[in-house]
């Protein structure tokens, strides 16, 4: 018994040893992995605004405290503020401690907040530009009152304006409403909203500063109307039943002058900007593509003072001897750390067919230069690369050139037959460099054309012997409701791409009463030829992409009720067999 006793005891002992040794190593591993970090809310300010500089430790377990006194070389420190926050996220605990320190600036220029210890780290510098303090406009000691203001007064059309509104208000805000802009003839953006401290003669005022970005569409005179502000802010005598006096402010009325694009401009899409780049990528090294291969290419037009929406598209890509299959364009807006206020990208698969150099054009966009009042061009130089021949499974034949998927089709799809006519076409079209000695490659040839020998044999006797009618599905409506009830479900439940394949293609049969490819669906239905095409490449090329299943719901719709209503004497898809 007392043996069992001493045993327990020591097991409880070896445990607590035991946590006590990982917590030491988590200590340890959470100091030598502590990183310290400077920011800043905002790095231009007035003489007579304030900022907030946050200090923060990774580590919870950080013990140090900042050394800040270099701070007070350039900076007054209004506040201090210190919090942490211990997150735990799958057993993994994070952590981190931050300080905030509310700054206003001694004098104008370009100051530096220094590097600053934090016990055996030290921070990276930070600049910040102050700029003179404008004169308040406000006559008397009010206690509340707006300023707004716009830039340029003088632009050209789809410009960008900079439209800026700033409540001033030395007492509390209980509750506050403020208009939002509102134009004819002008495409209005919200760009932001900044809360900071700013001096005026003598007394503190807390700034609400809202941005806007403005693209007038039409020349002439834009007139940015007056804001409203209605604010509940604290009584004289604040208690619990004075609900605060109401206060309506309005902000000034602003007039500029629009101008229409000059005369010497010659793009062919007016682009009014202060910058415009293009940009490409690639899916992966170009130049190590072979025959069959697929790489996608990545062009981005990036503009500061325009709209993505704003931004044309690329010039349309022909290139022989490859198999083209462009997505969807991608616009975007640039955040608040990119100079990019507006961004296009326009994706291109490529699966090159021969080997041999490939050379994409260059890509030159005219655009016109707000800043220095001159138009320039954006260009991205034109692309050269190379594409090996493919090698086959033996080894040996590198196969230099492919026809389009017909061949593999032959395998991959069960409602296309080949002509044994047409089989020797394509042996016909095999370069005349592949090697005549391969046995593989020609076995292969031989064999094909003996199964379509035999499946048109086949197809022969069997139509011989049952009757025409049932050579297609039943003239059945319900055979096509339930294939579309089915099809519609592979898109509402975003099935992967070879079911809806399948689904649309069981459909077309259905509805049209005989086997259809994806490209004849695209030519009857005009709206879904895009999505075909998708579907095709992604068959051939494996390259995802995003479907937007209502909108090819919605097409389906449109067709299948627009052809019940009409009568037509000719079918909507010509037929897949002449006799």
């Amino acid at each position: 018994m007392m043996a069992n006793k001493s045993h327990s005891v020591f097991s409880h002992f070896a445990t607590l040893l035991a946590v006590l040794v990982l917590l030491i190593c988590q200590i340890s591993s959470a100091h030598a992995e502590t990183n310290v970090r400077a920011s800043v809310d905002r790095n231009q300010v007035s003489s007579e605004e304030s900022f907030t500089l946050s200090l923060s430790a990774d580590s919870i377990l950080f013990s140090g405290e900042p050394d800040v006194a270099a701070l007070e070389n350039d900076f007054h420190i209004i506040n201090r503020q210190q919090s942490s926050r211990t997150n735990i996220i799958n057993g993994k605990v994070n952590s981190s401690r931050q300080w905030d320190y509310t700054l206003v600036p001694k004098r104008e220029g370009t100051l530096t907040i220094p590097e600053l210890p934090m016990g055996k780290y030290k921070t990276r510098p930070i600049t910040i530009t102050v700029s003179k303090a404008a004169k308040a406009q406000q006559a008397g000691n009010e206690s509340l009152y707006m300023e707004s203001d716009v830039t340029p007064r003088t632009a050209y059309v789809q410009e960008e304006l900079q439209y800026t509104v700033k409540i001033f208000t030395s007492v509390n805000i209980l509750d506050a409403s403020l208009d939002a802009p509102e134009l004819d003839n002008a495409v209005i953006e919200a760009a932001g909203e900044e809360r900071y401290q700013t001096l005026i003669n003598g007394r503190y005022f807390q700034v609400i500063e809202r941005r806007y970005s403005i693209y007038p569409q039409t020349s002439g005179t834009l007139t940015i109307p007056a804001l409203t502000l209605q604010a509940r802010v604290e009584g004289y005598r604040p208690s619990m039943l004075d609900p605060g006096r109401l206060v309506v402010k309005r902000s000034g009325e602003h007039r500029v002058k629009v101008l229409p694009p000059p005369a010497e401009f010659k793009g062919s899409v007016w682009l009014p900007a202060k910058e415009i780049a293009l940009e490409e990528s690639w899916s992966k090294n170009p130049d190590s593509l072979k025959v069959g291969d697929s790489i996608t290419r990545t062009v981005s037009i990036q503009a500061e003072g325009l709209l993505g929406s704003q931004l044309p598209a690329l010039p349309t890509i022909n290139l022989n001897n490859a198999k083209l299959y462009p997505d969807q364009p991608k616009i975007e807006k640039g955040d608040d750390k990119s100079q990019w206020t507006g961004i296009r990208s326009e994706s291109l698969a490529i699966i090159p067919t021969r080997a041999g150099e490939f050379v994409l054009p260059e890509v030159r966009i005219a655009w016109w230069n707000t800043d220095s009042n001159k138009a320039e061009y954006a260009v991205l130089p034109e692309r050269k690369f190379t594409v090996a021949p493919a090698v086959a499974n033996d080894g040996d034949t590198q196969i230099t050139a492919i026809d389009s998927p017909t061949l593999s089709d032959a395998v991959q799809q069960s409602d296309t037959l080949l002509s044994s006519d047409s089989i020797a076409n394509k042996a016909k079209q095999i370069p005349s460099d592949l090697p005549t000695n391969n046995s593989v490659l020609w076995g292969v040839i031989a064999a094909l054309i003996l199964s379509n020998i035999g499946f048109a044999i086949a197809w022969w006797r069997g139509r011989s012997r049952v009757p025409a009618s049932s050579a297609t599905p039943p003239k059945d409506d319900n055979n096509e409701q339930k294939a579309f009830k089915s099809l519609e479900k592979s898109l509402k439940t975003k099935a992967d791409h070879n079911e809806l394949r399948a689904a649309l293609s069981y459909w077309g049969l259905c509805y049209f009463k005989r086997s259809v490819t994806l490209s004849e669906l695209g030519n009857a239905i005009p709206e879904l030829s895009q999505f075909c095409q998708q579907l095709d490449a992604h068959l051939y090329s494996g390259q995802h992409f995003a479907i937007d299943a209502s909108a090819v719901l919605d097409a389906l719709k449109k067709f299948r009720n627009n052809r019940g209503k009409e009568k037509q004497s000719q079918p909507a898809l010509a037929p897949l067999y002449q006799r």
